[in-house]
């Protein structure tokens, strides 16, 4: 004979149980934390190095977390193909300390410079990269290829 007290509190004890598990899962590292509010860091901002990324298609300023999972202000998707840069000129417009994050891929072994800034992605063919920096400087600063000598935007921060 089957008690419903006992079917009534498993049934009750079941999201708790669902709760718990979902928990389990998560990690410490902050990646999971709301796009709001990023995780608070006591060190200081370390220097741009170049990170796997999502494969980019297009320019797309937007307020976007790379994929270290730091927050960017400003986002510039570059992609190399064919001998063609996308974006190709377009004028990018940041404001003086906001977050810049660029991510490349392209189809030929190259270099993408941020003039100004210093900043440079070694493009390897089929390869996500990114950068990310603060537009600290006031000014227009060219993105462009270094091989092939296309310019891919103009960073223009004021």
């Amino acid at each position: 004979m089957r008690s419903t007290f006992s079917r009534g509190t498993a049934l009750a004890l079941l999201p708790a149980l669902g709760m718990l598990v979902l928990a389990g899962c998560g990690d410490d590292s902050g990646a999971g934390a709301t796009p709001s509010t990023p995780p608070p860091s006591s060190a200081p901002t370390p220097t741009p190095t170049e990170t796997p990324a999502s494969t980019p298609n297009t320019k797309s300023p937007s307020n976007t977390t790379d994929p270290s999972g730091e927050q960017a202000d400003v986002t510039i998707n570059v992609t190399v193909a064919n001998g063609k840069v996308n974006p190709s000129g377009s004028s990018i417009k940041v404001k003086a300390g906001q977050k810049v994050l660029i991510t490349a891929i392209s189809d030929a072994a190259d270099q993408l410079h941020v003039h100004g800034y210093d900043k440079e992605l070694e493009l390897t063919p089929g390869k996500p990269t990114s950068v990310t920096f603060v537009a600290n400087m006031k000014g227009t600063f060219e993105v462009e290829t270094h091989e092939s000598g296309k310019l891919v935007a103009k960073l223009v921060v004021s």
